[in-house]
Order: C-alpha cells, then structure tokens, then sequence
C-alpha cells in the first residue's frame, strides 16, 4: 500500500515537473510557474537549467 502511495505521489511530481518545463519552455517567469505548479523555485531553477544543458546539446 504504502509502495502504490510513493508511486502516485511520483507521477504527480513528474506531471508538475513536466507543466513547470512546458510553462518555461513558453517563456512564463519563474515566479508565475512556483505558483502554479507549487514547485519550489530552487526545482523550477534546475529544470530551466537542464532545459539550457538539453538545447546547447542539441
């Protein structure tokens, strides 16, 4: 049970993560996005910094 829980709670984290990268992605501040998503700005911070690593890769 408690497994199931972890898991749920995971693809819930996933989904946020996933609209903070789109709202990014779309140029919405980083503001606007922790307050939305509920994210922290820290986290919202890494994905926009993984986003920039992804396309300077690309």
């Amino acid at each position: 049970m408690i497994d199931m829980l972890y898991e749920k709670q995971g693809s819930y984290l996933e989904a946020k993560e996933d609209d903070a990268k789109a709202m990014l992605a779309e140029g919405d501040s980083i503001e606007k996005i922790v307050r939305v998503t509920k994210l922290s700005e820290e986290k919202v911070r890494k994905l926009q910094a993984e986003i920039a690593r992804e396309t300077a890769s690309a």
